[in-house]
């Protein structure tokens, strides 16, 4: 017995998508479904690390519905040997027509120079720049953040980018031990009040400021197919209509 799950083969080019369906039975069926290919490039913007499986899946269900993915993880980015991993993100950004950034509690592991924004911080910040269609996701983990810190009056910095435990080693020494911040990166608190334009004020004056706040999978999925399904709508959006 398993739960419902889908499994989409990626389209190519102007072919149809193959979707395999199991459900709580374990019955199994095979049908085809129309995908022609739209070209409207969709850039994807996110860490990786523990992320992966859903990655996979947000980059099914868009290629399912004709659209060109860019994500790195993928390696669907076009890539240029003579240019930084960190160009190449951001060039790519350039490239596309809509962006669908993800904000997680972690920050990735591309920051080139210490005190620099990692690549993903740059992806947004490059696609806020442009005129280009985005869409948002948020964890609640970081929408809290974001609240608490006003609520208590608190900035960035009061959010550890380490935490430290001093232990003593067999030889009487002091040893200190620094792991990095796995809750709630102060960086990720700083790219999703980009996303809600937190530095606009009024608040009242933002545009594009929507972020989806997340719990689970299911809710990152839920978004992206109310998006991202009714591929006129993201044209019409596109071509400013």
């Amino acid at each position: 017995m398993v739960d419902d799950w889908r499994f989409f083969l990626r389209s190519e080019r102007n072919y149809i998508t193959l979707q395999l369906e199991i459900t709580r039975s374990g019955c199994c069926s095979v049908f085809k479904m129309s995908a022609e290919r739209n070209h409207i490039k969709v850039f994807v913007s996110s860490t990786v690390y523990d992320f992966e499986a859903t990655l996979n899946k947000i980059f099914a269900t868009l290629d399912s519905y004709g659209y060109d993915v860019y994500m790195s993880k993928e390696g669907t980015i076009p890539l240029d040997s003579r240019k930084s991993n960190l160009v190449n993100c951001v060039d790519a950004v350039d490239e596309c027509d809509v962006f669908l950034g993800i904000v997680r509690p972690l920050v990735g592991s591309g920051v080139l120079k210490k005190g620099e924004h990692s690549i993903t911080f740059q992806e947004f910040e490059r696609a806020y720049q442009l005129p280009m269609p985005h869409f948002v996701l948020a964890d609640y983990r970081v929408e809290f953040a974001h609240k608490f810190l006003n609520v208590m009056s608190q900035d960035l910095s009061t959010i550890p980018y380490y935490t430290e435990k001093e232990e003593t080693d067999s030889d009487g020494k002091t040893v200190i031990f620094r792991k990095p911040n796995m809750i709630v990166h102060p960086e990720s608190v700083e790219l999703y009040r980009l996303a809600i334009q937190n530095h606009i004020r009024p608040a009242s004056d933002r545009i594009g400021n929507w972020a989806q706040p997340f719990i689970d999978e299911n809710g990152i999925l839920r978004f992206v197919e109310s998006q991202f399904g009714n591929v006129e709508r993201i044209k019409g959006i596109i071509d400013g209509r």
